[in-house]
Formats: structure tokens, C-alpha cells, sequence
């Protein structure tokens, strides 16, 4: 498994600021690797035990997949498992283990070896 350390760097400091003009810091994270990164969610509406959901982004290799369920209808029904079904590189398929009202959250992240 591929690892890297994003730091935050604060974009104004790199050109010139005059005391009287402050200027917002516009943060960004830098890597020392290629990294592809993707986050998601996938509404279940008590009808389905999985559902897929297609990548936006191109990774070049299958990405690790993290997900967890949200309850967006205050139900109190989110209380259950979530499972990787399929992983490829083009889509994702989340299982579930009973149907529920709600969202699952998900980040698909590929960090080059």
C-alpha cells in the first residue's frame, strides 16, 4: 500500500502583499506523489441492498474505498453495515446489510507506488 503526506500551503504568501491590502489565505494541499481522489454519496430509498456508482475521475489503478451510512432522513434506520461489493477502476458497487432510507458517503483515493 502506497502512502504520501499532504501539507497545507497557503497561496498568498508566494507573491507579494502590501500591509494595507490583506489578502484572504487561499490553502491548498500539496503531495509528494501523484494522488487521484474522489468523494461521493449514494442515495438508498429502501429498495435496494447495493447500488453502483461510476467514477467521475480516471484512476489509473484500483483505488482504496472507504464508506459509511448516513441517516439523511432522521429515521434513525442507518444503524447497519456498509460492504464493498465491486471495485474497479470505472465504478464502485456498495452493499448494504438491510434496506434503509439514506445516504452512504464514500472517498475513493489512489495514491501512485
Amino acid at each position: 500500500m502506497a502512502f504520501t503526506k499532504f501539507k497545507k500551503r497557503n497561496l498568498n504568501r508566494y507573491r507579494k502583499v502590501y500591509p494595507y491590502v490583506r489578502r484572504e489565505p487561499r490553502m491548498v494541499l500539496c503531495s509528494d506523489k501523484e494522488v487521484t481522489m474522489e468523494v461521493g454519496s449514494v442515495t438508498f430509498n429502501n429498495d435496494a441492498v447495493y447500488k453502483r456508482f461510476t467514477f467521475t475521475e480516471w484512476f489509473p489503478g484500483v483505488p482504496y474505498v472507504t464508506a459509511l451510512s448516513v441517516d439523511s432522513e432522521n429515521n434513525n434506520s442507518a444503524d447497519l453495515n456498509v460492504f464493498v461489493k465491486v471495485l474497479t477502476t470505472t465504478y464502485v458497487e456498495l452493499e448494504v446489510s438491510q434496506t434503509f432510507v439514506g445516504k452512504v458517503h464514500f472517498h475513493a483515493i489512489w495514491v501512485k507506488p
